[in-house]
């Protein structure tokens, strides 16, 4: 095993360094020859690869090398390190979870000069296999290729389709991920790093909620809030911390945050908590 990830590491190194022509290939040999058609196959198929294998080997810092500062995944504008986030917590969620690249579809150069790469990726997580379409956007980042948009049109059809919620007296359900999250508190005058350090727990939800406030809760300060994955959990803490980085199933009330110790827009009173093996 030590040998497969050193590797797997190698060849993601040499697939790095292989990236650093800013000029993205073309082809343009006035004589009709398909050798640079060839070299555009090569060059992205190459880089494609490792960053699949990058993903199955689950290193942090390899699998951000990939990525460009900021980059548009699956409709969010995230950084690099939220991009990784994201990915360790689905991660968590599935530790079954692999990928290889079964079809390179098209690979298209846009008007800004980045390229749309189009694929199929044979995907197992969380007990089952299935094929996705799936696409990259590469774009040069100081000479070197990195992906600045990434989709899969499963996923996006999902994301477009939220899952509607209420605010209390209504119970809602949620299942997710428990994380544990921290943040600083700040005496006036004081810096805010040197001041005590504020643990809260946080729900990330397998969907996105749209969570609807009614015409009264909406005078009352409660705004419906849109495309809503982080929730602040409050209740019986030792409960919740017993289910820490677990898949849970989640019972309780969403609340409108309300004071500077809510650090979500939307908070639950958790009554239920119970893990989704």
């Amino acid at each position: 095993m030590l040998l497969k990830n050193f590797l797997v590491g190698v060849t993601i190194a040499c697939a790095l360094i292989s990236c650093g022509d800013p000029v993205a290939p073309a082809n343009t040999d006035s004589t009709g020859s398909d050798s640079a058609s060839v070299r555009v196959v090569s060059i992205w198929k190459e880089l494609t690869e490792s960053w699949s294998a990058s993903l199955n080997l689950r290193n942090a810092s390899i699998m951000k090398s990939f990525y460009g500062d900021s980059v548009l995944y699956y409709g969010d504008h995230l950084t690099s390190d939220e991009v990784v986030h994201r990915q360790q917590e689905y991660f968590g969620m599935n530790p079954d979870y692999q990928q290889k690249i079964t079809e390179y579809i098209d690979e298209i150069q846009q008007p800004d000069g980045t390229w749309l790469i189009k694929i199929t990726k044979h995907v197992t997580a969380g007990g089952k296999t299935a094929d996705y379409p799936a696409s990259l956007v590469y774009g040069s980042v100081n000479g070197i290729w990195k992906i600045i948009a990434e989709s899969d049109d499963i996923t996006d059809l999902n994301k477009a389709k939220n899952l509607q919620a209420s605010y209390e007296p209504e119970t809602s359900t949620i299942e997710g991920l428990v994380e544990e999250n921290f943040t600083y508190g700040s005496n006036p005058g004081g810096d805010p790093k040197s001041d005590s350090k504020i643990k809260y727990y946080v729900l990330w939800s397998k969907y996105s909620l749209d969570v609807v406030a009614t015409e009264e809760q909406a005078k009352a300060g409660s705004t419906t809030e849109k495309n809503v994955e982080r929730i602040q959990l409050v209740g019986n803490e030792e409960q919740i911390r017993n289910l820490l980085n677990h898949k849970v199933r989640i019972s309780g009330k969403l609340f409108h945050s309300n004071s500077n110790q809510h650090y979500t827009s939307v908070l639950m009173n958790v009554e239920l908590i119970e893990e989704v093996l």
